[in-house]
């Protein structure tokens, strides 16, 4: 008896690990509101305060997170981390496993984004706030138990713009296009240095970034980019700016465009804005995942021995294994969790599955054998 509950214990334990940052693995979050990650002086020349929520999954037996830093829109004149929308975004990725930090940043009433030529401050203030957050929970990692090889940094509207001056500003030349930045450098605070302000992917979501060329080279952090078809704000011709300069050196890019969406349509009150708010997460969930799985024990995602091809596939996947295992389990899994379909093999070497009738789009192949769990992603594009 004392075999048989320690055998369920071990699988129900495969399977938490192999669904983690998939799906609602947790049910309760453990939460810390209105913390405060820094200070810096504001438009008017006060010293505020910049506070934070963040969450992580209740219960949870990890002790290294990949942590999200997520920045609110509002055109850097108005919004709040507290905007329903946003809180839920952030509620949600942490039900999957992930840490999630949804922070506050300075705020200029006066700022016009598209008359702002002689006077970006604003920008780089937000900027600024957002390295000081992620300089503050790296150097708090063990206190949130973060995983600082895993930082990702995103947001909405003008925290999309936020988020991509945060992950690709770097250099003093790259602060030319931001004028009567205070100070003017790329880093802002000089607090936590010595942790430095790296993040390993961006995600813009209706966003854009004024110069594009400060995103130099294709192993600068992947970028995400959503954006509505008929946003009127932020022209989804400004913004695919981004994409473009992403495929022209090279850096890996995810897109999508909510077509005949406005601005930022999961913003709360908007028609349909929680289908929007759950496919975004659909998005953001497939584009961290396959970054945020690599160290987890019971997922050997980076296995050379077994080969799975073609990938994007048009109809089938061809699977090779390294032997013959008593029984292979495969599970085709959408970038939300669902199960698509399930096989059992028994000593197969090569796995030969057929596909049809699944549509287009990102998926993840979910390999169980002699214990183990192999997860990977394939692109589904058939012509």
């Amino acid at each position: 008896m004392k075999k048989l509950i320690i055998l369920i214990i071990f699988f129900l334990s495969i399977n938490t690990y192999a669904q983690r940052y998939l799906t609602y693995v947790f049910t309760e979050l453990d939460s810390v509101i209105g913390g405060t990650y820094g200070n810096a002086v504001n438009y008017l020349g006060s010293n505020q305060d910049l506070l934070f929520d963040f969450y992580a999954p209740g219960h949870d037996t990890i002790q290294k997170r990949p942590l999200i830093i997520y920045i609110h829109g509002g055109g850097f004149t108005s919004g709040t981390r507290a905007y329903p929308s946003v809180k839920l975004l952030c509620q949600k990725m942490a039900r999957k496993g992930y840490s999630v930090a949804n922070i506050d940043y300075r705020l200029d009433p006066n700022f016009q984004l598209y008359n702002s030529e002689a006077n970006r401050r604003a920008m780089t203030d937000a900027m600024h706030d957002a390295k000081q957050a992620i300089r503050y929970f790296k150097a708090n990692a063990q206190l949130y138990k973060i995983d600082t090889t895993k930082i990702f940094v995103g947001g909405e509207s003008a925290g999309a713009i936020t988020a991509m001056m945060t992950a690709y500003v770097d250099k003093q030349e790259e602060m030319s296009p931001y004028p009567l930045s205070n100070p003017n450098d790329p880093v802002g605070s000089n607090s936590n240095l010595h942790v430095g302000n790296g993040v390993h992917a961006s995600m813009c979501l209706c966003g854009m970034l004024i110069d594009t060329t400060a995103m130099e080279v294709s192993n600068d952090p992947p970028v995400l980019w959503t954006h509505g078809s008929s946003d009127t704000y932020i022209p989804i011709s400004l913004s695919f700016n981004v994409v473009l300069r992403a495929l022209n050196i090279g850096l890996p890019v995810q897109t999508k465009v909510f077509q005949n969406a406005t601005h930022c349509p999961w913003y709360y009150g908007n028609p349909d804005w929680e289908a929007y708010l759950d496919s975004t997460i659909n998005e953001i969930t497939a584009f961290l995942y396959p970054k945020s799985t690599t160290t987890l024990s019971l997922n050997k995602t980076q296995d050379s021995k077994i080969s799975i091809y073609p990938n994007p596939c048009i109809g089938y996947l061809n699977i090779d294994m390294i032997k013959q295992y008593p029984i292979t389990n495969i599970s085709i899994v959408s970038s939300a969790g669902q199960v698509y379909r399930t096989w059992s093999f028994q000593y197969s070497k090569e796995i030969y599955l057929d596909l049809e009738g699944l549509v287009n789009g990102l998926y993840i192949v979910r390999i169980e054998f002699e214990k183990k769990v192999l997860l990977k992603k394939i692109m589904i594009n058939k012509k």
